[in-house]
């Protein structure tokens, strides 16, 4: 004990002697004041020494103005500490802890020469370059036909031929800018305005004549520069140099003025006549900012017209500007101050020359002290969370709840006619075929109308209010562990109403990769078409257990869709960085007329893309069911079972006989397939049931129905818990899966969809049934 004692003793002497020594003798050295930006307090500043991180990564976070020599303030952190709000460049941007650690600060700014004549190379292409310098494996984005966004030679297609002397005009700035605003009140488009990163996905094409010239305008996807690192910026790229375009309408939010210059800079170097268009000169002035417009246009060589898109002012001068442009025989001659280097740090410099003794603006004008007032309770206070739960319900309620009321006002309308067809139409083929297969199909889809229109009437004021960009950075912390997205919170909590507007909110996600594994999670959340099915069996077999049944239900589909996506992200193949660096809009208030256009416009979309699919199916279902004809003494049941739909369900029995299904569970399986609501109607009539026993609505009085007691009397507990798992897992309707093929612009998806989902729902199935045996 004692030998112990001396040990720790010396133990400590020793280091204690070699501090005094250090401290004494050592030779004094200069502190390291160089932190990474993580390390930053709330309300610390410092300025930015260099980025250590992929090149993707590292433009991207130029873009928006995490640049050497910029001044970096952090404002606040998410509730869970991940991701932190800076402000670099006066506005706002959220990085992950990752990415801000990848980034070195120091409390002493950086000198401009050891910066401009460098900087990050571009893979910029001359204006003449062809589609393979963008449309390479940089950016991963392919033809669009078969991605999320519009290829070259599909948008030919779409665009058609060019009206004789028609003058092309191409709208280019960066997300936020107004730039869908300009084009509406330039051509009357049904766009729509967002207060969100990546709202314009997609190319919108508008024609209209402007004082005697046919004038074409094309609203280009909004990006922050003209790398070909994302599939955006490759298609604006892409769009500019292939010669279509006669000028560009440069369209910048002047209270950035300074950032949005770095895309102007790039559109220089392009050879294309130019037009700066100021936008949101009101907030401008309102903050208190001054602008000399002349000496600006002097330093650029291009006109620069002040506007505010969203009330018109502006708009007319901007098109004469562009149209004045377009006569000149040869592009305008860029002065010498516009001029720099490929660099993103040498574009940096030079934007920053521009605008030096010309622009004056605030500090913080009054519209971004009230958004850090509001966001002291809605981003990162101890309300956040709550709130950001209460919005989420909110929006879901709505959706579903309110919206039921008009859904079964269309789906009463939807029955009368099909009565009065059924009365008015002779006996036959032909009635059954227009009452069962192409209403039904019909109405099947229009049922979801009132739900499609109110997601995306709350979808577009949590956009345009700015409130959206808060949502995606609460969500992010727990996502981003499974390989998903901030943004992917709301498609999956919208995909317990339905999947279909679930697939299609997925448009908001920029990042291809994760906005394909947030579709593919989406048809594991439990939609309302499910719920029949749980209840039927809920209340022939688990009456007293229904409601942890039904939970367990839901929860399950949450955590496998969360554990797929978390192997699918680790096991496939990477394109592009998953990281969160995401531009934070102030509040704005929205607009009334844009809201209600854009919800209209979407509700439009749906029925146009999913009605002839739902149709085409609804009628190949009911003809399988229908062919071929028995006797006229057969009963419902009887014919379905020699129908070529019972002859496939009885071929399916080999393979689902594991499980305990027989036949006509089978044909339900398949009768799911063009909506889940079917299931339960198809096993009423295949049970010699009385169709609306089949659809009781809860599981209470569903434990007393004839169809529940014919269960219970052929099946066990295990195959009827199998066969709700099943139904929860197994292929999406058709519209669901259609909407997955049109959103990932690619078709295989939709097979992919089909097969993974079906295997997934095998094997779950499977696993649940031999445990309930065993146990």
């Amino acid at each position: 004990m004692a030998g112990l004692f001396f040990t720790i003793f010396f133990h400590l002497f020793t280091v204690l002697c070699r501090a005094v020594f250090h401290r004494t003798f050592a030779p004094e050295t200069k502190i390291d004041e160089n932190m990474k930006l993580c390390e930053l307090k709330n309300g610390e500043e410092a300025y930015i020494c260099s980025v250590d991180a992929h090149p993707s990564l590292k433009n991207r976070m130029a873009d928006l103005g995490l640049l050497p020599g910029e001044r970096v303030q952090r404002l606040y952190a998410s509730p869970l500490g991940s991701p932190v709000v800076y402000s670099v460049m006066g506005q706002t941007v959220a990085l992950r802890h990752d990415e801000a650690a990848a980034v070195e600060t120091s409390a002493e700014p950086q000198g401009e020469a050891s910066h401009a004549a460098g900087g990050m190379p571009e893979d910029v292409p001359a204006a003449t370059g062809g589609p393979g310098d963008v449309y390479g494996d940089a950016c991963g984005a392919g033809c669009t036909s078969c991605g999320s966004h519009s290829c070259p030679s599909c948008a030919r297609r779409r665009e058609g031929r060019r009206r004789e002397g028609e003058v092309t005009l191409a709208l280019v700035g960066n997300p936020n800018c107004g730039k869908t605003a300009f084009f509406n009140a330039a051509c009357g488009g049904h766009e729509r305005t967002g207060n969100y990163a990546g709202v314009t996905v997609t190319s919108t094409v508008g024609q209209t004549t402007f004082e005697g010239t046919p004038l074409r305008v094309v609203d280009l996807p909004g990006t922050y520069s003209l790398h070909s690192y994302s599939p955006d910026e490759a298609f604006v790229m892409h769009e500019l140099a292939k010669g279509d375009v006669d000028a560009i309408v440069n369209i910048v939010d002047v209270n950035h003025l300074e950032r949005n210059l770095l895309l102007t800079l790039q559109l220089l170097r392009m050879g294309r006549p130019v037009v700066c268009v100021l936008n949101m000169y009101d907030e401008f002035l309102k903050n208190g900012g001054t602008i000399d417009v002349p000496a600006l246009e002097k330093r650029l060589g291009v006109p620069c017209i002040t506007t505010v898109a969203r009330r018109g002012d502006g708009v007319g001068d901007a098109l004469r500007a562009a149209l004045q442009a377009v006569r000149q025989a040869a592009p305008p001659q860029v002065p010498e101050t516009a001029l720099c280097g490929a660099g993103t740090e040498a574009r940096h410099w030079a934007a920053k020359r521009l605008v030096e003794g010309i622009v004056h603006t605030a500090p913080v004008g009054d519209g971004g002290r009230a958004t850090r007032r509001i966001d002291r309770f809605l981003a990162h206070g101890p309300l956040a969370l709550p709130v950001f739960a209460l919005v989420m319900v909110a929006v879901f309620y709505l959706t579903f709840e309110l919206g039921a009321y008009p859904m079964d006002l269309i789906d009463a309308g939807v029955g009368v006619l099909s009565e009065y067809l059924g009365g008015v139409l002779p006996e036959g083929a032909v009635r059954d075929l227009l009452v069962d297969g192409i209403v039904g199909g019909v109405g099947s889809v229009i049922v979801f109308l009132p739900n499609i229109l109110i997601l995306y009437l709350c979808i577009s004021l949590l956009e345009d209010s700015g409130y959206l960009a808060r949502a995606a950075l609460l969500a992010d912390p727990l996502l981003a562990r499974v390989g998903l997205h901030g943004k992917s919170f709301i498609p999956m909590l919208m995909g317990f109403g339905c999947n279909v507007p679930a697939v299609m909110a997925t448009r908001t996600i920029g990042n291809r990769r994760t906005r394909l594994l947030t579709m593919l999670a989406v048809p594991f959340m439990s939609c309302s078409a499910r719920l029949p099915v749980y209840v039927v069996f809920c209340g022939a077999f688990f009456p007293d257990q229904a409601v942890w049944v039904m939970s367990s239900l839901y929860f399950g589909g949450i955590a496998v869709a969360l554990l797929l996506s978390w192997l699918m992200a680790r096991l496939g193949r990477r394109r592009g960085e998953n990281a969160f660096v995401m531009e934070i809009p102030p509040y704005r208030c929205p607009q009334a007329s844009g809201v209600l256009r854009h919800t209209w416009e979407r509700g439009r979309q749906y029925l146009r893309k999913m009605g002839g699919v739902i149709l085409v199916a609804s009628v190949l279902i009911w003809t399988l069911g229908y062919f071929p004809r028995g006797t006229e003494e057969m009963s419902p049941a009887e014919q379905q079972e020699q129908s070529y739909l019972g002859k496939i369900g009885h071929a399916m029995e080999p393979v689902f006989a594991p499980l305990g299904f027989d036949w006509r569970m089978n044909v339900g399986i398949l009768a799911g397939t063009g909506a889940k609501e079917l299931m339960v109607s198809t096993l009423g009539v295949l049970y010699s049931c009385d169709e609306g026993d089949a659809e009781a609505e809860n599981a209470g009085e569903a434990s007393g129905t004839r169809l529940a007691q014919v269960l219970r009397a052929e099946h066990s507990a295990p195959t009827a818990m199998a066969y709700m798992v099943f139904a929860l897992f197994y292929f999406p309707c058709f519209a669901t899966v259609v909407a997955i093929a049109t959103e990932s612009g690619r078709r295989r998806m939709a097979l992919y969809t089909a097969l993974y989902t079906t295997a997934v729902a095998y094997l779950m199935a499977l696993l649940v049934c031999t445990l309930m045996a065993l146990c």
